[in-house]
């Protein structure tokens, strides 16, 4: 079971930021590719949203993102409290739009299948604070 204090301030997260990504590392320096690409298809979309490096409390926020949506592998975006999905399904909705949809912004010229390489110089995000104690 989930440690109770940690699943509401994920929750509060959640709710509070109407793009919320959790990944492995940061947007500027993400630490595996899955999280990379995730980045890669938001900077493209050109939207402010939240990220939350998990590493540092890893299988405690797997516990709690499994009990709260029934995924436990990471990234995970978040749009209006509700999970999208992971980088597969995120890259996808890209592709057919659904995920400018989603957002509520206007789909990037010349979506491409595959996302400009790199994280953005000046990624739009801004991490939402979120202190992870460990026991």
């Amino acid at each position: 079971m989930a440690d109770q204090e940690l699943t509401e301030r994920v929750r509060e997260l959640i709710s509070e930021n109407p793009v919320l990504l959790f990944m492995k590392g940061t947007p500027t320096a993400p630490r595996c590719g899955f999280s990379m690409r995730t980045v890669q298809v938001l900077d493209q979309m050109g939207v402010e949203y939240g990220a939350i490096d998990v590493l540092p409390a890893l299988q405690p926020l797997r516990e709690v993102t499994s009990e709260i949506s029934d995924w436990e592998t990471f990234p995970q975006l978040y749009v209006n409290g509700q999970l999208i999905g992971g980088a597969d399904i995120v890259e996808e909705m890209f592709e057919n739009g659904e995920l400018a949809e989603s957002l509520g912004v206007e789909q990037p010229a010349g979506n491409g299948a595959e996302p400009e390489s790199g994280p953005a110089a000046e990624a739009p995000y801004q991490s939402p604070p979120m202190k992870i104690e460990r026991s």
